[in-house]
């Protein structure tokens, strides 16, 4: 009688990776997937982290944005993006998270800007 050997973590875990990429890609059939909600009790969000008016300014020419293209990009007037450059008004609320989403990931803020045609 030959005993069947436990696989190692390492395998089980490649296992796993392979039958996850199955799934994705539709070759994998009667997979249950269990999707359990986050609730405020378990875990915590990160808060935004805060934007000087240096640090707007840094991150506008970083995307290479004019302040008002700037502004139509994050869906805000020009003024505010001029505001929180000279620091009369500080970015709060949604606005923080938009620019931390921007500074991470300027992509999603590029692929909305389209040139326009000669």
């Amino acid at each position: 009688m030959t005993r069947k050997r436990t696989p190692t973590v390492g395998e089980e875990i490649i296992a796993g990776l392979r039958e996850a990429i199955a799934f994705q890609r539709g070759k994998l059939r009667g997979a249950r997937v269990t999707q359990v909600p986050l609730i405020a009790s378990v875990v915590r969000v990160k808060p935004a982290p805060r934007y000087s008016g240096a640090r707007v300014a840094r991150l506008r020419a970083r995307l290479a944005l004019s302040q008002t293209l700037f502004a139509k990009a994050l869906n805000v007037s020009a003024e505010t993006v001029r505001s929180w450059e000279q620091e009369k008004r500080v970015p709060d609320g949604a606005a923080l998270r938009l620019l931390q989403v921007a500074e991470r990931h300027p992509d999603v803020i590029l692929e909305n800007i389209e040139r326009r045609s000669a």
